[in-house]
């Protein structure tokens, strides 16, 4: 495929990826306080709603995966667009819990069919060589979904209220992210033999006996480190307090974690290339044990928390394009979205029910000190569990 055509797919995608994640993903976090007062919900009944949708999104994720391979990224991708579509017409429409957990449902298959792991098998169907820049392109644009949304929400919520904000969400799928796909992602044609356009050869790097040992490792080393980071996102301002920050010092820092997860991929943009996904997936997650380290050592210190805070997210933001990066090293790119479906599931299925494992962190009250040496722990097996995952043979 030309150049100039890739170069489109990618701030396209990116657009639909900004719209996808902030609509399905972050805008709960705004929306949701209002959500639970007008249904006469409690918290963990509205969360928990959200909890089955990603659960559905690991259920769904290989399926969706193998569904790309065979009928290529545009099917898939403008088939979740309605679907969110309809799942986000759906929540601004509940009045019982029932219907609150269906339309969630919905949102979560949702979810596997337009983010991420969809976009990264679709690019890697039509940008060939490029795929890695490619990628790490379109996570610069999607790390962006957070810092777009929950102001677009809060502005919404204030204006219009909680429903007619999704309702308007449910637009964007349908009269943005449709669209774009129709346009910019190209079709996916079969040719003589079976193959497909715009594929590359299987460029695995793994013998046959090796591949399912060091799958395994690489889906457990996504899955810790899936889990660590929900965890902290969802419970890292309480924990901030517990160690001895402010509230308003607090959520300060925690604030500077969305930026440093652009950072941090501009930085592999700039310089990655240099080096092999392998090596930069090794640094990446060791960033996260030195994070959690300097979590532990924090006792009220700002100098130390912002330490953290980059630390953080920069491990995050490289991650994320890891995750797309290194499955494509190991075992090339033939069923390459069956693959990242796959992987992904686990980590989606770990995402889901860390804040309920950790529930105690939701108090600053809570001595973090033994939870945070067990999510040390899991770091460190997670950076085990890659190093055999990558380990030559």
């Amino acid at each position: 495929m030309a150049a100039s055509p890739v170069w489109r797919l990618v701030p396209a995608l990116g657009l639909t990826q900004i719209a996808s994640w902030g609509s399905l993903y972050y805008a709960i976090a705004v929306l949701g306080s209002s959500m639970r007062l007008e249904l006469g919900l409690s918290a963990s009944t509205l969360f928990g709603a959200y909890s089955v949708s990603l659960l559905l999104s690991a259920v769904a994720a290989r399926f969706v995966g193998h569904a790309i391979d065979r009928i290529g990224g545009r099917t898939v991708l403008c088939a979740g667009s309605l679907v969110a579509a309809i799942a986000l017409f759906a929540i601004a429409q509940v009045h019982s819990l029932i219907e609150l957990y269906l339309a969630w449902s919905l949102a979560g298959i949702a979810m596997a069919m337009t983010m991420y792991d969809a976009a990264f098998a679709t690019l890697s169907q039509h940008t060939g060589a490029g795929y890695r820049r490619a990628l790490t392109a379109l996570t610069l644009m999607g790390g962006l979904a957070s810092t777009v949304f929950w102001p677009v929400s809060l502005k919404g919520l204030e204006w219009f209220g909680w429903r007619e904000t999704f309702v308007g969400f449910a637009g964007l799928q349908l009269f943005l992210c449709l669209p774009l796909h129709l346009a910019f992602v190209p079709r996916f044609k079969t040719v003589t033999g079976g193959a497909k356009t715009g594929t590359i050869s299987d460029g695995s790097t793994l013998s046959a006996a090796s591949r399912r040992r060091a799958f395994i490792a690489l889906a457990a080393a996504f899955a810790l480190n899936g889990f660590i980071v929900s965890v902290l996102t969802v419970h890292l301002i309480t924990v901030l307090q517990g160690k001895r920050l402010s509230l308003e010092a607090a959520v300060w820092v925690a604030s500077f974690f969305g930026p440093m997860q652009v950072a941090g991929r501009l930085a592999e943009f700039s310089i990655g290339r240099r080096f092999s996904a392998r090596s930069i997936g090794t640094l990446s997650l060791c960033m996260l044990v030195i994070a959690l380290a300097l979590l532990l050592s924090l006792d009220g210190q700002i100098a130390l928390a912002l330490l953290f805070a980059l630390a953080f997210g920069c491990s995050n933001g490289v991650v994320t394009i890891v995750r797309g990066t290194v499955p494509a090293e190991l075992f090339g790119r033939s069923g390459y979205g069956k693959t990242l479906g796959s992987l992904a599931a686990p980590a989606l299925f770990a995402r889901a029910i860390a804040p309920f494992a950790f529930a105690p962190l939701a108090s600053p009250q809570t001595p973090s000190f033994g939870w945070l040496v067990l999510l040390l722990g899991m770091a460190v097996l997670s950076v085990t569990a890659f190093g055999i995952a990558v380990r030559r043979r």
